[in-house]
């Protein structure tokens, strides 16, 4: 399990029953040590005030548990307009949006995929997206990254 993975899981038990979400972390490293980037989210969306609260009770449980040996950056937000989408109930859930999908290998001839997300369907543990009318279905295990691609103005518009 790489770094990423296990912080994602230590957020996730710290935060289950809270309300909120972990949607996704990631470590990277840099010359002053390491940034652990976790984006979470909750019913209604996140406010600066919420990122504050998980930020405080994640530093507080990483400094108890001495996760990290050496410095390290936390920063936490909200996971924005291009939302990564990486469970297969995500998949389900936001079904009808427009979506972005990266693949490890080739599936129908590309690496990336650029369509509306039909859903997950369990059975073959496949993401399904419409691409040109015709539905593309990528297996969960192929998905090196995806995310949501919404418009951040399109509600703005909405309301005028």
């Amino acid at each position: 399990m790489d770094r990423s993975a296990e912080i994602l899981a230590e957020a996730e038990e710290l935060l289950s029953g809270s309300g909120y979400e972990v949607v996704d972390v990631e470590c990277v490293g840099g010359s002053n040590g390491l940034v652990v980037r976790v984006l979470v989210d909750k019913e209604g969306g996140v406010s600066v005030s919420d990122c504050s609260g998980v930020s405080r009770a994640l530093g507080d449980h990483f400094e108890a548990k001495q996760t990290f040996a050496g410095r390290y950056m936390l920063e936490v937000s909200s996971p924005g307009v291009d939302r990564p989408v990486r469970k297969p109930e995500d998949f389900a859930r936001f079904g009808g949006e427009k979506i972005k999908v990266s693949t490890f290998e080739k599936i129908d001839g590309r690496n990336r995929h650029q369509g509306v997300l039909v859903g997950f369907d369990t059975e073959r543990d496949a993401v399904l997206v419409e691409i040109d009318g015709a539905t593309c279905e990528i297996p969960l295990g192929s998905v090196r990254k995806a995310r949501l691609i919404r418009d951040p103005w399109e509600g703005a518009r909405n309301r005028s």
